[in-house]
């Protein structure tokens, strides 16, 4: 594992990679491996596509590490690999397009108590629980729960309704409900 890594150390190591310099590549892929395979895995159905996403990912973050200027570098960083997951949801055409679905209700599930029934199941359930959702219906959840987004953006960036988004998130709400549920019993 690695020392904590000081603000100035990080910009230095910044700018090496900026300058292409290998080694410094290399000690800034292992720094941020984790973090950025984490965003990676909730996007994507599985190991081996969380892994083609983490590589397009880096590749992107290296191609735009001279677009970071101030604020939050990790917000950069995480902005970048979310963008490059969807991105490469697109390109394999794994992410479709769901539209004129703001009607449908959402299912409701009786005597589900949420706290209890997450008490049980570990991180790692969780997070295959969510890579079993459809991959669209999964990045609304992704973009609207750990990333913070609303609505409006999500729809802008996945190119949707936002009511559609907002089906989407019920979808994913009610389904993990569902799936928690069953192996819980």
């Amino acid at each position: 594992m690695f020392k904590q890594t000081t603000e100035e150390e990080l910009k230095q190591l910044i700018a090496d990679c900026r300058a292409e310099k290998r080694r410094a590549q290399h000690q800034f892929f292992k720094l941020f491996y984790s973090e950025v395979m984490a965003v990676c895995m909730r996007y994507a159905k599985d190991e081996d596509e969380a892994q083609d996403m983490l590589s397009e990912g880096f590749i992107k973050i290296f191609a735009n590490l001279d677009k970071f200027a101030e604020g939050s570098f990790k917000a950069w960083l995480k902005r970048v690999v979310v963008n490059a997951a969807i991105d490469y949801q697109r390109k394999y055409k794994t992410l479709t397009q769901m539209t004129d679905i703001e009607d449908i209700s959402e299912v409701e599930i009786h005597n589900f108590d949420e706290n209890t029934a997450l008490s049980k199941i570990t991180t790692d359930e969780l997070l295959s629980l969510i890579q079993q959702l459809p991959p669209t219906t999964r990045s609304v959840f992704n973009l609207y729960v750990f990333e913070g987004y609303p609505h409006a953006e999500i729809a802008e960036i996945l190119q949707m309704k936002e009511g559609t988004s907002h089906w989407h998130l019920n979808f994913a709400r009610t389904k993990l409900k569902e799936m928690i549920h069953e192996i819980t019993r």
